[in-house]
């Protein structure tokens, strides 16, 4: 009896051991899959102190990221989140590191499908430090240089068309600035000097809304410089070209004066320039504020970035309307491209039944309703019916 005892468990035992050595192996190995890895805890840490505004606790998760796994996939989000720490954070100072951190990223990979938004909040900072147009430029033209870098680097990207219209705005705090000053030189007659600055809006910035000014300024400083035969070719530029504006009239009186003919207008020139002028803004709230801080120098420009992707998901959202109302009007489409519309119709007992009519997609619903009836069989092989 005993050895039989000693034999069941000499069978029975492995076996035990075996089951659950098998059982404690399955839980580590679910254990094992359910672990976080480390680089993805430290990139949610991150963003979770950067949701937070813990702007140093964020940069600090992301850069340890970085250093510590620097083949991981999340090494990419890193560098761009640790510029959107910088962006968020905000001031002169934050900004110019973000635009650091977002060049880096470019650099690192610019093939990355947030390359563009990189290159956008680059141009975005810059026009935030940007000010008015009687101090200094420098970031002016460093958003017009980012601006230009977007178009040739990302030329397909959807921010272009807003990136065109940022250049204008740019362009046109430059072109203000070269205006000023050019007006300083000739008040003070130092029309080498004026004439220069003219020349420079001229050449640099055609899209500027002020143009007939700067054409009459300049036809007034060749004027002074004794040079009429030149001054009443840009007086001629103010007649022909800015008929609406309120130097025309003073630009005719001197062409008089030197003894000029009279352009005639351009119509389609003069439609095009008056379309370049600024609307009125309108009444805001915000006016005392804004004013406030053109008075320091800022010219208190919103944040593009954000503009910027608003503009382009408004823009996706009305091209998807468009196509649903295009189908909605136009009934479904199989996929070997029949039309299939539905037409109500009333019966002889007055009851309203919809009938199925198939079209080519640009044909009549009545030439569908014919081939319904003459091939049916054709009908339903291609409707899969």
């Amino acid at each position: 009896m005993k050895s039989a005892m000693k034999s069941i468990l000499r069978c029975v035992l492995p076996g035990i051991l075996l089951f659950c050595a098998w059982g404690c192996g399955q839980k580590g190995a679910k254990l094992q899959k359910s672990v976080v890895p480390p680089d993805k805890t430290l990139f949610e840490t991150g963003s979770q102190y950067l949701e937070k505004s813990q702007y140093i606790k964020a940069r600090l998760a992301f850069q340890t990221l970085i250093n510590t796994y620097p083949d991981s996939e999340m090494a990419a989000e890193s560098y761009l989140a640790i510029g959107d720490s910088f962006y968020e954070e905000g001031g002169t100072e934050n900004w110019i590191q973000s635009e650091d951190q977002y060049t880096n990223f470019i650099v690192f990979f610019p093939a990355h499908p947030k390359a563009p938004d990189a290159q956008m909040k680059i141009i975005s900072a810059n026009m935030k430090m940007m000010r008015t147009p009687d101090r200094d430029q420098q970031y002016s033209y460093k958003a017009e240089a980012a601006i230009r870098k977007m178009m040739e680097q990302f030329p397909d990207s959807d921010y272009i068309p807003i990136a065109k219209r940022f250049l204008v705005e740019v362009q046109e705090n430059l072109a203000l600035g070269d205006f000023g000053v050019g007006q300083f030189y000739l008040e003070r007659g130092n029309y080498a000097g004026a004439r220069g600055r003219f020349q420079e809006v001229i050449d640099n910035y055609p899209n500027f809304s002020r143009m007939d000014d700067i054409y009459f300024r300049l036809g007034d400083t060749l004027e002074k410089s004794n040079n009429p035969d030149e001054a009443a070719i840009y007086y001629g530029k103010v007649i022909s070209g800015y008929p609406f504006s309120k130097r025309a009239e003073e630009a005719k009186a001197r062409m008089n004066l030197l003894g000029k003919p009279l352009p005639s207008v351009d119509t389609k020139l003069a439609a095009e320039n008056q379309a370049r002028l600024k609307p009125d803004e309108g009444f805001s709230p915000l006016k005392p504020f804004i004013d406030f801080g053109k008075a320091l120098g800022f010219v208190g420009i919103p944040d593009r970035y954000d503009e910027a992707k608003k503009t382009i998901e408004t823009e996706k959202s009305q091209t998807g309307d468009t196509q649903l109302a295009k189908q909605g009007a136009g009934g479904q489409t199989t996929t070997d491209g029949i039309q299939i519309e539905t037409v109500l119709r009333k019966s002889s007992t007055g009851e309203v039944q919809d009938t199925t009519v198939l079209g080519s997609g640009e044909g009549s619903s009545a030439t569908g309703s014919e081939e319904k009836k003459k091939e049916p069989a054709k009908r339903k092989r291609k409707t899969g019916k």
